[in-house]
């Protein structure tokens, strides 16, 4: 018989409590984890429903607006989620200096940022042939350039093993009557997001772009199609599975569609 002492018996007890321990962390489910998500144009339609979602989830959002006035409203109504609100833009390379300045400072690193940047009073129709350059211009610095910006300031603020997913709409390969600029930019957009995650992989970022194939129908706005439309919280909703499992969603370019485009 091999004599065990008292001591040796306690580190072997010890040693197999830890492998326990460690085996069920290992298998605790990531939608467990609380996420800290920075939500850029959290005031605007889509990136409402998304911080909405991820919110109700339990995870932690940093909802970033330029409006004061719409963060203040994001506060009042999401109080209890315990929301926190940054102002901030993105409209150059400065003001995202600051903006990141200010992220940092005040909420550390996050695990993902979402940019649901765009502008409606850039989608306004525009022909080509029929519309003076500066306008055209202006389209791409509100619903591209503010995209390029925003990740080249705030992707490095992600360590390794971070998501950073960008939304685009659903037109990059079709062109509506008299909405080009719309098809331009969305097409740009795309290409972006394709290069941002090759040119992220180097630090272990992930990036995936979601395009949104349908218009987006909210609970004050419902559906006049149901087949043409996609639910806000549907959106919302496919951001945080991207968030959590950024593996099971290999993109870079990804699609949520309504059924007329599936």
């Amino acid at each position: 018989m091999v004599k065990t002492s008292a001591a040796g018996f306690s580190r072997r007890r010890f040693m197999a409590g830890s492998a326990a321990v460690a085996a069920a962390r290992l298998a605790w489910p990531e939608e467990n984890r609380r996420l800290k998500v920075c939500v850029l144009g959290a005031s605007g339609t889509v990136g409402n429903a998304i911080m909405r979602e991820i919110l109700n989830a339990g995870h932690h959002v940093i909802a970033i607006s330029r409006s004061t006035d719409k963060l203040a409203k994001i506060r009042a109504e999401y109080a209890a989620k315990g929301v926190e609100t940054l102002v901030g833009d993105v409209a150059s390379d400065e003001s995202a200096a600051a903006l990141h300045a200010a992220l940092h400072a005040q909420f550390g690193k996050p695990d993902g940022i979402v940019a649901a940047l765009s502008s409606p009073a850039a989608d306004r129709p525009m022909k080509v042939l029929g519309t003076p350059t500066d306008p055209l211009r202006r389209a791409f610095d509100t619903n591209f350039f503010t995209h390029v910006v925003a990740a080249k300031a705030l992707i490095p603020e992600l360590g390794a093993g971070g998501v950073y997913v960008g939304v685009n709409g659903g037109l990059p390969d079709f062109v509506l009557p008299g909405m080009a600029n719309v098809t331009m930019t969305q097409s740009a957009l795309r290409s972006l997001y394709l290069a941002l995650a090759q040119e992220a992989d180097e630090s272990k970022v992930k990036v995936r772009m979601l395009g949104l194939f349908g218009l987006v129908a909210t609970g004050e706005r419902p559906a006049k199609n149901a087949q043409r439309s996609i639910l806000d919280s549907d959106v919302g909703r496919r951001v945080l599975d991207i968030l959590l499992h950024p593996a099971e969603f290999p993109g870079p370019i990804l699609a949520i569609k309504a059924r007329a485009y599936s």
